[in-house]
């Protein structure tokens, strides 16, 4: 029996009084293990059982034996009681690998001395959430994130959120659920990049049909710029306080990944593949703080993104950060500074004279014009003193 059915079992053993007085027991089988359908009986001796569901017969008891001729085709090799349990009350039936098809109305009928005694079991079956995949992809030339998962019965319900929140009518996710022949629902949704990369970290979230379970997810891309030869840091926060969880650190470049570090909440072990490169600080981890620092960094081997993956049950966040380096070459930005100050200081210079020259051209233009009038006079005049006009206006030649 499993650990689920063990659990369901004792549930209904701590709630069998109110199951018998109403003569009805509820049960949810997980799709490919083995299920109990409980039944409860006042024992009499030499009893023959028999389980319907519907009215096909799944399972016929007797004499001390199985009689099984005329049990459904469906439930052939599938079913059986627990014989030693007979004598206690006891006729519930184990079904094996259970299906889809097995849910429904199911009928225990005991015939003893004391009569027929028969109770029901309303039986659902469910295949839970294994997993939620969050990412970003790029299908028709604009970013959008997807959020898929598989194999689930009965389909999920699944909706989207960000951070910082926005309204919900913002959002406009595209969700497609399709059954395989088993009946198995895979779902993806995909909602359209919202602003720029790092604006919103991106939330997906999946319900099981009957709430038994809720996935998380949590995506965010940002960029990140540093100088090459020198420490980084890449900071990661833990969405919220976690148990028992991992985090791992991937580096992805050219479409290969490959795993920086990880390190594992109870074991407070870290498994580090760049062990002279990256680090985290274990205290800081356990506390919610995976930042990564990443020593003595160089630009063309390292420049890639970095995913900082914290996981726990039904709970995942990523965080994608795309890092790029760049040289600082100091006496190179020196030589440009001191051709761009020389260069700088020529032109103002040049400027300058330009200035002075036609200030001084502005000054003596007067002089030129009144001396010039002088002289017509002069020579209406007939004045003897010419000579000494024109060695005045001379006197104001501009030499630069």
């Amino acid at each position: 029996m499993s650990g689920h059915s063990q659990a369901r079992q004792s549930n209904l053993r701590d709630s069998s009084m109110v199951s018998m007085a109403r003569g009805y027991y509820h049960v949810t089988c997980i799709v490919s293990m083995d299920c109990v359908l409980p039944c409860r009986f006042k024992h009499a001796g030499d009893e023959v059982v028999q389980w319907y569901r519907q009215n096909v017969l799944v399972h016929s008891f007797q004499n001390g034996s199985d009689m099984l001729d005329q049990q459904n085709k469906q439930y052939r090799s599938r079913t059986s009681i627990f014989r030693e349990q007979l004598p206690n009350g006891n006729a519930s039936l184990l079904l094996k690998h259970s299906d889809i098809q097995d849910k429904g109305r199911y009928r225990c009928q005991v015939h003893s001395a004391l009569g027929d005694q028969e109770s029901f079991v309303i039986t659902k079956l469910e295949a839970p959430i294994q997993f939620l995949s969050l990412r970003m992809t790029r299908p028709s030339g604009f970013d959008e994130v997807s959020c898929s998962s598989q194999d689930i019965y009965p389909a999920p319900q699944l909706w989207w959120s960000t951070d910082p929140a926005v309204p919900f009518d913002t959002l406009k996710p595209t969700t497609r659920k399709v059954a395989n022949r088993q009946g198995l629902y895979s779902v993806e949704s995909a909602q359209k990049r919202l602003g720029n990369l790092s604006d919103f970290t991106y939330i997906c979230t999946l319900s099981s049909y009957y709430g038994t379970q809720t996935w998380k997810a949590s995506l965010k891309e940002r960029e990140i710029s540093s100088v090459s030869g020198k420490g980084l840091t890449i900071p990661c926060l833990a969405p919220t306080k976690l148990l028992n969880f991992n985090l791992t650190w991937t580096f992805t470049r050219a479409n290969k990944s490959e795993v920086i570090l990880t390190f594992d909440s109870l074991t407070r072990h870290t498994s580090s593949h760049w062990k002279n490169w990256a680090r985290v600080d274990p205290d800081q981890v356990l506390s919610g703080n995976g930042s990564l620092w990443l020593h003595n960094v160089d630009n063309s081997a390292q420049t890639g993104t970095y995913t900082c993956d914290f996981s726990a049950f039904q709970i995942r966040q990523q965080v994608h950060n795309h890092v790029g380096f760049f040289a600082l070459n100091t006496g190179g930005n020196q030589s440009s500074l001191w051709v761009i100050a020389v260069v700088t200081a020529a032109l103002v210079l040049l400027i300058a004279g330009m200035i002075m020259y036609a200030s001084l051209r502005d000054k003596c233009s007067l002089p030129n014009r009144t001396t010039e009038d002088a002289i017509e006079i002069q020579h209406m005049r007939r004045d003897t003193d010419e000579n000494k006009t024109l060695t005045e206006s001379k006197s104001c030649d501009i030499k630069l």
